[in-house]
């Protein structure tokens, strides 16, 4: 039977994997978008076949999407303090009382982007854009005030040397950094440092990467080399991975997360797209991978985390205790089949198939 104002569904819902397959040889450039919109139930709507616009629809109420929307909406980084309208004017994954809408949209997209859902008006949602990125993000363009034998003579000195430099005046970083949203329901991160930090913060540091393209490129790498950065949920991973943009998600190189939550499938599937992510440590909020009859959200989370491949490390907490976590989560033991299962599908090469089984719409331990 049909919702009330949803159309009769056309197809049965597929698979995670099944829906993200049906993206490939077609979003190849746009990977991070293909991945979020197979997370969020949706298949690529290939022309020829249903529409003359090339897009993708959702497999639970027929949703068509065009393709340039989607990228513009979940392609970029958060934070921008540009083209509201352009970003979320017109824009709709689902239609209203739409079943994935109920029980599987990730509760941080609804927050972030409620307008594309349904419930909030353009410049409702716009304001609330506005509230939330209080902090525009300068261009990184060329100070006119710089002339060019200014900035070339940096550009002489050998690129160790160059490096040695920035590394001197970033903020000096922990090996592990726990990110964390600012207040419980907010979708604003900071480190857990800069969170406790009382007085005004010294944001000058970092000053260096807004120079130019040039520098930024060579120094942001230091950001993320050789240190590990730890989240709570998937909610605070994906408003990380969002916030750095593919810039940062390029280089991104080991995590630790806790999973188990409504936001996991849009969250790795998005981490899927981190080509330099080889270490990963996971614990996660319940005790069971695949519950008994698992509801869709759950089962979607675990099919995207099987998903990430080209991992060398795959670990599973031990005795963490994240800044925000009331109850200690589970941690699976290296003799758990879970286990097993994780480390040797996430430390398959990339670009290779997979080796669990899906039973209908339930995973096959």
């Amino acid at each position: 039977m049909a919702l009330a104002g949803v159309p009769a569904l056309s197809y049965p819902p597929l698979t995670y994997p099944e829906r993200l397959r049906t993206f490939e040889g077609h979003w190849d450039d746009n990977e991070a978008t293909a991945r979020q919109l197979a997370a969020i139930g949706h298949i690529s709507d290939q022309p020829g076949i249903e529409s003359l616009e090339e897009g993708s629809r959702c497999g639970y109420c027929s949703q068509f999407v065009q393709r340039d929307w989607s990228v513009r909406a979940l392609e970029g980084a958060l934070g921008s303090a540009h083209d509201y309208r352009g970003r979320f004017e017109g824009f709709r994954f689902h239609h209203a009382g739409c079943i994935h809408l109920q029980v599987r949209i990730p509760l941080e997209a609804q927050a972030v982007f409620p307008g594309l859902y349904g419930g909030r008006s353009v410049s409702e949602t716009r304001d609330r854009w506005e509230r939330m990125s209080s902090h525009a993000r300068p261009k990184l363009e060329q100070d006119p005030t710089v002339s060019r034998e200014q900035t070339a003579s940096l550009f002489t000195l050998p690129t160790e040397l160059r490096l040695q430099i920035y590394e001197l005046i970033l903020p000096v970083l922990d090996d592990a950094i726990e990110v964390m949203t600012l207040n419980s329901d907010s979708s604003r991160i900071a480190t857990r440092a800069g969170v406790e930090k009382s007085g005004p913060r010294d944001l000058t540091k970092t000053n260096i990467l807004r120079t130019c393209h040039s520098i930024h490129n060579e120094a942001v790498d230091l950001l993320y080399r050789h240190r590990t950065y730890r989240f709570g949920s998937c909610k605070v991973l994906y408003l990380f991975l969002r916030h750095i943009g593919s810039p940062g998600r390029s280089l991104l190189t080991s995590i630790d997360v806790i999973i188990g939550g409504r936001e996991d499938a849009i969250t790795l599937s998005l981490l899927a797209v981190c080509v330099k992510l080889k270490s990963i440590t996971l614990s996660f909020s319940r005790a069971a991978i695949s519950p008994p009859r698992p509801p869709p959200w759950v089962t979607d989370g675990m099919a995207a985390l099987l998903e990430l491949r080209g991992l060398d490390t795959v670990q599973f907490a031990k005795g963490v205790q994240f800044f925000h976590v009331g109850h200690g989560p589970y941690v699976p033991q290296d003799g758990d089949i879970s286990a097993s299962v994780v480390r040797k599908e996430l430390m398959r090469p990339r670009g290779e198939e997979g080796g669990v089984r899906w039973v209908g719409a339930y995973l096959d331990l």
